[in-house]
């Protein structure tokens, strides 16, 4: 492999908890019916706008959806900084890749600006060749359409690039693109779930990604 599509919350870094906590305290301040940590996991790899709107509707509140939405962001931007975590090994994964001439990009259900600031915040910014955000394109995961661009951008072979993620939506979306998939295990809410998806390779730990 020569391209590798890393997924962002759930396979570079833990995030998961503060989506999570920062929704409920938006829902619940609006007396809207809050969904569950469960129901925000499994939501992981769509568009957070996408979800809340779904949430919204299904507490009968459509028209607190970009309230809702807001409100959750303003929380979640306070937390992030301070508690994002990195999860072990990623970052000796990531340089030993960029050290061996492989070409990194992300492909996040985030916006651009806001994968652009984690990755700086995080020091790893250096290390991408480039991004894309689901505020770039058309249709989201598990849409192909951010690997399409990464892939018309900087004139990439699908037969050598990889699609690595925690979600099945980044699976599909590897598929559907046509490149190899890879299922990272360490920050599936469901590892059994993601397996189901048959992806080309799963890894139980970032190092491991060194040899597919």
């Amino acid at each position: 492999m020569e391209n590798y599509f890393f997924d962002f919350d759930g396979t570079i870094c833990e995030s998961r908890h503060i989506y999570a906590a920062s929704v409920q305290k938006a829902f619940e301040a609006r007396g809207v019916k809050v969904p569950s940590t469960e129901d925000i996991y499994q939501a992981m790899g769509i568009p957070i706008d996408v979800s809340i709107a779904r949430w919204a509707q299904e507490g009968h509140r459509s028209d607190l959806a970009q309230t809702l939405f807001a409100e959750s962001m303003a929380e979640y931007a306070l937390l992030e900084d301070d508690q994002v975590r990195l999860f072990p090994g990623i970052v000796k994964t990531l340089t030993q890749l960029k050290l061996a001439g492989k070409q990194l990009f992300v492909c996040s259900s985030k916006t651009h600006p806001e994968i652009a600031h984690n990755l700086e915040n995080l020091g790893l910014l250096d290390l991408f060749v480039d991004f894309v955000g689901a505020d770039e394109v058309v249709n989201h995961k598990p849409a192909s359409d951010e690997i399409d661009l990464l892939v018309k951008r900087h004139g990439l072979k699908l037969s050598e690039s990889v699609m690595l993620g925690d979600a099945k939506y980044d699976i599909r979306m590897g598929k559907n693109a046509g490149c190899a998939t890879c299922a990272c295990t360490w920050g599936a809410f469901d590892p059994a779930s993601l397996k189901k998806e048959k992806a080309d390779y799963t890894v139980d730990y970032p190092l491991e990604i060194l040899a597919i």
